[in-house]
């Protein structure tokens, strides 16, 4: 079973705990005692619809993708971002995509992903300028 996430604040003072899971082990950590963290900045719910904005303008702007979820693979596909296997017995290959999902990927990892998708969509389907293309992306979002 997974734990709840543990996330904290930078302070002056320190770290303070700010979810109730993270409170808890405060409580529990005696002064001095050491305890071992990984840490991770949480993803940015707003970055990730914008991620979906792009998609959306891939989708109304092609003839390739029925939908943001089909356009996310395909974007996965052009990014490299999962691995490709040859289907046992043909000359066929199928790609199997990595996740993005919130726990899968934190904000610092999901910034640099986010930016390699603003790259291969103008390469591969919207050769806009970047500019361009992110002022669209905000003005579909909006």
């Amino acid at each position: 079973m997974r734990s709840a996430p543990h996330h904290v604040r930078k302070t002056l003072q320190g770290w303070v705990p700010v979810s109730n899971a993270a409170r808890e082990f405060w409580g529990k950590t005696k002064l001095n005692q050491v305890a071992e963290m990984k840490a991770r900045r949480p993803r940015n719910p707003g970055h990730h619809r914008k991620l979906f904005a792009l998609l959306g303008l891939v989708v109304e702007n092609t003839d390739l993708f029925a939908n943001t979820d089909d356009a996310l693979v395909g974007l996965k596909a052009v990014m490299g971002f999962g691995r490709w296997e040859r289907i046992k017995g043909t000359s066929k290959d199928l790609f199997y995509p990595d996740s993005i999902a919130f726990d899968a990927m934190g904000q610092d990892e999901f910034n640099a992903f986010y930016e390699q998708a603003l790259a291969a969509v103008r390469r591969w389907w919207l050769p806009v300028a970047d500019e361009e293309l992110r002022a669209a992306v905000d003005a579909f979002e909006a």
